[in-house]
């Protein structure tokens, strides 16, 4: 339900219980579950720390072989890759995430694997490697499939559309973010279904419908104030900028420039206060 704040509550309570019972498989699962939460929230210096605690704990634990340990193992791993990737540290969150994939396969996950490849492909995608980003992405479509996540296969559809926008098909790029659109309307998943919404906007800025943009601006704006992402508000306000640009309303354009500059700024000072820690 992307309440982040009441989850980490709740999962830092659970962390003390296996703490107190010395349960290590649940204390890296709190840690994991921890960790994930505040990468939603933008919060990477915290969610490196508990995915690395996790990470920890998985090196030190006796078991190494049963599946919760290996499964833990993946997740910590798949954590910290996502971090490193979105400090646009490519070559480490590759690495990373080729290990992971190779622990899921070893599970035969299907669905760590479609996460997996989704990733690898989002790496090759920021390099301009598009035909490698298709490959992944649609071996990560297939997995989905097998593994039947409807999350999934929304977020392969929006990866999709995302390398029809590099090549200007605005309406093959409209098609795949509607597909993910319509998958993440019915689920409770706020978080993943903005970056749907948003990417329809986009689309619809750059096709000058600004009046449809506007539609789906406003519902993406009210959700990413509900669950206070960051991320997502930037990118809102960066939409505004362009539709009053496109409008000629240069004192709304300012206004709205300004206010997703400073979301991004808040954000990516999280960013450096991380790199500093990973580093």
């Amino acid at each position: 339900e992307s309440r982040f704040d009441d989850a980490i509550k709740y999962h830092k309570e659970g962390l003390q219980q296996a703490v107190k019972a010395c349960d290590t498989i649940e204390i890296i699962k709190a840690l994991n579950n921890i960790g994930t939460n505040y990468r939603r929230l933008g919060n990477l210096n915290d969610a490196s720390s508990f995915h690395y605690q996790a990470l920890s704990y998985c090196e030190a634990f006796s078991d190494k072989e049963s599946f919760d340990a290996q499964k833990n193992r993946v997740v910590s791993l798949n954590g910290l890759g996502n971090i490193f990737l979105t400090l646009d540290n490519k070559e480490t969150a590759d690495s990373i995430f080729r290990v992971a994939l190779a622990g899921e396969h070893r599970l035969h996950s299907a669905l760590g694997q479609a996460i997996n490849y989704a990733n690898i492909g989002a790496i090759f995608e920021s390099k301009g490697k598009n035909d490698s980003a298709w490959i992944y992405y649609r071996r990560s479509m297939e997995m989905n499939r097998e593994a039947k996540s409807d999350l999934g296969i929304s977020l392969c559809h929006t990866h999709f559309g995302q390398l029809y926008e590099k090549t200007k098909e605005w309406d093959k790029a409209l098609n795949e973010y509607e597909a993910a659109y319509d998958l993440m309307e019915k689920n409770s998943d706020s978080w993943h279904w903005l970056e749907s919404c948003v990417s329809l906007a986009r689309v619809h800025v750059m096709k000058d419908d600004i009046k449809t943009a506007k539609v789906y601006i406003d519902k993406a704006e009210k959700t990413a104030k509900k669950i206070n992402s960051l991320e997502h508000l930037a990118d809102v306000y960066n939409l505004r900028y362009l539709c009053y640009r496109k409008e000629g309303n240069c004192h709304k354009a300012l206004e709205t420039y300004l206010k997703s500059q400073e979301y991004s700024d808040s954000v990516n000072n999280e960013k450096n206060q991380s790199h500093l820690q990973n580093l």
